[in-house]
């Protein structure tokens, strides 16, 4: 059975600074990770060399980097939930995080290690990552526990942004 991997368990990626900016959250079955946006200076080559295939944006449909020898995998504009309310059309947003989901969970069973971003890496990444541990193994406790104590590990507020994150990943 996979597990998560704590902060002090993530492999180190030369040019990076783990966790702030970039968490690996399993190892097995393949590489999974979420990311704040990436930057100009983003060492898309270290991280392919670390075990990386794949990129998913959350939060622009139109990608202005190029993550090579990354893949783009996916790529939409999730509503930032920073401020605690909930999307303004929720059956977007989950139709989005289920496209999201269902297209890592597929490269995944491929063998291909992702990586997936937003602009902070908290609350929409959270959120699909979330999805994809729930449709792995993981109880919903394990996950939310999980990526409530990753956050504030990482110095921020703690996870969930929105309470309608959570409500995702307990329906997913």
């Amino acid at each position: 059975m996979p597990s998560l991997l704590s902060p002090r368990e993530m492999p180190s990626i030369e040019g990076i600074r783990i966790p702030l900016n970039f968490y690996v959250v399993l190892k097995e079955p393949v590489l999974l990770a979420g990311m704040s946006r990436p930057r100009e200076s983003t060492p898309w080559e270290k991280i392919g060399e670390a075990g990386f295939s794949n990129v998913v944006c959350l939060s622009s449909s139109e990608v202005n980097y190029n993550p090579y020898p990354l893949k783009l995998l996916f790529s939409a504009e999730l509503e930032d939930l920073y401020f605690g309310y909930g999307p303004e059309d929720p059956e977007r947003e989950e139709r989005l995080i289920r496209q999201a989901t269902a297209v890592i969970r597929s490269k995944m069973d491929e063998g291909e290690g992702i990586v997936v971003h937003c602009l902070g890496g908290i609350g929409r990444t959270g959120t699909v990552l979330g999805c994809v541990l729930k449709d792995l193994v993981f109880s919903v406790a394990e996950v939310l526990n999980y990526l409530d104590e990753l956050t504030m590990h990482r110095g921020f507020g703690g996870w969930p942004e929105a309470e309608w994150q959570e409500e995702m990943i307990r329906k997913y």
